[in-house]
């Protein structure tokens, strides 16, 4: 599939590591609606599922639910959530 001119100059994938955890972001594609807050996407990798699930379920607190926290083939725990900024997440649990 050809890239679009006006996604040349976007970030696909950046990743961060501090400490234990992975920080995963990206920008959204072009013709992707977006308002402050969820013009990026914040993908965390923890190495704990207990830890995953406490995140979660904090940012869930105030925020919406995109996918509810549940096992999948590449995660003990993977879940979607938009927290109180409107910044969107994604959590998952490394298996």
């Amino acid at each position: 599939m050809p890239l679009p001119k006006e996604a040349e100059s976007r970030i696909l994938n950046a990743h961060l590591q501090i400490g234990d955890i992975d920080w995963m972001l990206s920008d959204t594609f072009p013709g992707q609606e977006h308002q402050s807050g969820n013009h990026v996407t914040i993908a965390l990798i923890l190495d704990n599922v207990e830890e995953t699930r406490e995140l979660y379920d904090a940012l869930k607190e105030k925020g919406n639910i995109g996918m509810p926290l549940q096992e999948t083939f590449w995660s003990h725990a993977y879940g979607q959530v938009t927290d109180q900024f409107g910044v969107i997440w994604q959590l998952s649990a490394d298996k």
